[in-house]
């Protein structure tokens, strides 16, 4: 399985020479296996690897003596690991979710976090055929499209941190392959006793359901992840036909809404039409809770609605009709002012002080001096000498809020939880002082950083404002 698993690396070009790759170990077989066997292929393919493992805080002692046993395997192996803690069952009610998806957040950004410190650009996980049968029978009851029914990808972006690659070295390996290799090279993993709970639905596929349908079908599963291979492809050549689209004259895409021409949408073949939307909406948010009946709807309302007509189309967007066109936007269509600031994607521009700097529509002025005019004014502490660049946001920016005791989140963390439609989040301005985001511009508003916050009126203080060209 060893050569297996290294070909389908370089096969798929996975990891890359001299890259720095964090391993998610719960303590499991199927998280056991792949650090044994990346541990062993590390010298080979040039890399180097950083385990962690992440307590849940849900089974007590057990889980954090899962934690202790993946702390002295990699001791025993020679491999860094980095330990962390999350209560998932506060996340979950925090954030409204079920439990299983509280913890698949609280892993990802564990893992995310670990990348960040480390220094590592992709982040490896367990999941192995038998996990993407279950994920692709888990949607199919649910009534996927093609999009679900491709289950997971050997490489996809970290999710909530798009910036990371997330690859599944074991995803064409099956879990009976799995136990065999824990056999051959004596590794006992760790039992996690809510595997067996079938209260959880992916337990009680995996338990109950995929047995039963092996009975008439013996190879269901790798059926399964061949459904999931060629929807994969198939979804992929859609997605390319949406794109091209996308970037056609009868697109607009605007920091609000994206407007279609009706016309050119009615001759798409209906399953470009679908997926039209579907890509319009996560565009400004996110389409995981659009239902396909919405969906439907919607192009009918598209297609054949008057002037004004307007389709909801879950998680707070809509389509409306407007004449010859039609828009997608948020409900409320309020999240982003239409006439906030933006500025070109990779956009960067030094500022010196005092400076005047004329963009689309907007002025920027800096100035030592504080402003007469009180709208949209930036006041920061610039040590003297700083370089202060405009600019818009790179790949796995941190920032610093006012408010948070100097703790960092990500940009990207930031923009979601401030609502900035995704596609203008590349345009926001930023104030950056010796590479450190030091203030925000959205809204109206400058959030600045805890690092320049003005103290006292002792400090070198430079005022920065937008003004609106008339």
């Amino acid at each position: 399985m060893l050569e297996h698993v290294q070909q389908n690396i370089q096969k798929f070009q996975l990891i890359t020479t001299g890259q720095k790759l964090v391993v998610g170990v719960s303590g499991g077989a199927d998280s056991l296996v792949l650090l044994h066997i990346l541990n062993q292929l590390a010298p080979r393919l040039g890399i180097i690897i950083h385990a962690a493992t992440l307590d849940h805080q849900l089974r007590g002692a057990e889980s954090a003596g899962d934690v202790r046993f993946v702390q002295q395997i990699c001791h025993e192996w020679g491999v860094d690991v980095t330990l962390g803690q999350a209560d998932v069952a506060q996340l979950a009610q925090k954030q409204q979710l079920g439990i299983e998806a509280a913890a698949r957040v609280a892993r990802y950004d564990f893992l995310a976090h670990v990348a960040e410190k480390v220094g590592a650009t992709s982040v490896a996980v367990a999941h192995h055929m038998d996990d993407q049968a279950e994920t692709v029978l888990m949607h199919l009851m649910r009534g996927a499209g093609v999009h679900g029914l491709a289950g997971m990808a050997l490489r996809s972006p970290v999710p909530g941190h798009t910036e990371l690659s997330l690859i599944r070295p074991l995803l064409q390996v099956s879990r009976a392959e799995i136990e065999a290799y824990c056999e051959q090279h004596d590794l006992i993993p760790c039992h996690d006793s809510t595997n067996s709970d079938t209260s959880l639905l992916r337990n009680a596929i995996r338990l109950d359901v995929l047995p039963m349908l092996a009975e008439y079908t013996p190879q269901v599963r790798p059926a399964l992840a061949r459904l999931a291979e060629i929807a994969a492809v198939e979804d992929d050549y859609l997605q390319q036909h949406v794109l091209l689209f996308s970037q056609s004259a009868a697109v607009t895409v605007s920091p609000r809404q994206i407007s279609i021409d009706r016309n050119a949408f009615q001759g798409l073949h209906s399953a470009l039409q679908r997926r039209l939307l579907i890509w319009a909406i996560g565009q400004l948010g996110s389409s995981e809770d659009t239902a396909a009946q919405l969906v439907i709807y919607a192009i009918e309302i598209a297609k054949r609605g008057q002037q004004g007509a307007i389709a909801l189309l879950g998680g707070g967007f809509r389509l409306r009709v407007n004449y010859n066109i039609f828009v997608v936007e948020a409900e409320n269509n309020a999240e982003i002012d239409q006439h906030n600031p933006l500025l070109p994607i990779n956009f960067s521009l030094n500022i010196n002080v005092p400076s005047r700097h004329l963009f689309d529509g907007w002025t920027l002025e800096s100035t030592m001096i504080l402003p007469s005019e009180s709208k949209m004014v930036c006041r920061l502490s610039v040590p003297e000498g700083s370089d202060v660049v405009l600019r818009t946001r790179q790949v796995g920016e941190l920032f610093a809020p006012l408010g948070m005791n100097g703790h960092t989140q990500k940009l990207s963390r930031w923009m979601v939880n401030h609502k900035i439609p995704k596609v203008i989040r590349h345009q926001v301005p930023l104030l950056v002082i010796n590479n450190i985001i030091a203030a925000i511009a959205l809204n109206h508003e400058w959030f600045v950083s805890e690092v320049f916050a003005v103290r006292n009126n002792d400090e070198p203080i430079i005022y920065f404002q937008f003004l609106e060209n008339s």
